[in-house]
């Protein structure tokens, strides 16, 4: 009697494969990695949730309100003091439920973002910048404040620039200072002009640039201050420089100078006493007092500019501690 053949093929039916969750909060702190008891992925997985979170997110957490073009000022200064072990997600828990593996890592801001914030807050000056003859001024408030007439740029093709970086309060790190004026990027030879009616106070017609090793050692000096003296910054970092004071006509209730740094030339017949026009052409822009011109290039020309304002109190650099949006409509309010 023959075999007959079942009436029923039965089939080998394979278990679903086990796909492990990855999750990563909002704010990106926290992630989770939900496994099996074999940790299914999980070598792969604990990788994504250890990496270091970015530096631009971490400003997010500690500071929403800085602008986007002050931020980039501060990514190599935070890029240091926050590497990407200290920025990593830290394995936190592990919990079991329901045989499935629930694995956090954690980033504890704890400590990270106070030095964010105290990064920031280091370079916005709220003191005089010559602390020497501070009798306890108080900082203008410069959203409100306007010159009598309009200034004249001290560059007549340049605009205003619109980078944080070359704006008053940009961080200076290498002489652990804070940037006082504004920085008209020009090429070598520039004509540069006065932007007000006024008299010639400093002209360095007989300029030499110093030995780069002697910028270097007096740079470290700065550092262990952690400030930038006013002679280091006035008397080395300037290079050669021309200061014209404009009185008290132009700002009610200040005396105002102006600051012309990093020139290459200046014309013979300006020196000390000389009565300047506004929109007069004086000098030429160049590069010294920076690190490429002590090495004997011309890279990094430009035109550094201040405009400083003296009352009895104190001085102080226009538009000192304002955030970059006010420092704008302020520093714009200056030139027509």
């Amino acid at each position: 009697m023959g075999c007959t053949k079942p009436a029923h093929k039965t089939l080998n039916v394979e278990k679903p494969k086990f796909e492990p969750l990855f999750q990563v909060s909002e704010n990106l702190l926290i992630a989770k990695i939900t496994t099996n008891k074999n940790f299914t992925a999980y070598d792969s997985l604990s990788l994504a949730a250890k990496k270091g979170i970015s530096i631009n997110k971490l400003i997010d957490l500690a500071d929403s309100t800085l602008h986007d073009s002050s931020r980039i000022m501060f990514l190599p200064l935070l890029n240091d003091l926050l590497p990407e072990n200290k920025r990593s997600r830290k394995l936190n828990s592990i919990s079991l439920k329901n045989n499935l593996v629930d694995i956090t890592f954690l980033l504890d801001t704890t400590l990270i973002s106070p030095i964010i914030r105290q990064t920031i807050s280091k370079y916005s000056i709220d003191k005089t910048i010559n602390p020497l003859f501070d009798r306890n001024g108080i900082i203008p408030n410069f959203s409100q404040l306007s010159p009598t007439t309009y200034l004249a740029l001290p560059t007549e093709k340049l605009n205003l620039p619109t980078k944080a970086s070359r704006l008053p309060n940009a961080p200076r790190a290498y002489r652990s200072g804070v940037h006082r004026g504004i920085d008209f990027f020009s090429n070598w030879g520039t004509l540069v002009r006065s932007v007000a009616d006024g008299v010639v106070i400093r002209a360095d017609l007989n300029y030499k640039e110093i030995d780069p090793d002697f910028r270097i050692e007096i740079l470290n000096k700065a550092a262990k201050l952690d400030r930038t003296p006013s002679d280091i910054f006035n008397e080395l970092l300037l290079g050669q420089a021309v200061i014209i004071d404009h009185g008290f006509e132009l700002f009610t209730g200040f005396r105002a100078i102006t600051i012309y740094a990093h020139l290459s030339h200046i014309n013979k017949n300006i020196k000390p006493g000389y009565k300047i026009s506004k929109g007069e052409v004086f000098s030429k822009s160049g590069n010294t007092g920076t690190r490429p011109s002590t090495l004997g290039t011309r890279k990094e020309s430009h035109l550094h500019w201040e405009l400083i304002l003296q009352d009895k109190d104190g001085e102080y650099y226009f538009g000192q501690g304002l955030k970059y949006d006010e420092l704008n409509r302020s520093l714009n309010r200056l030139f027509k």
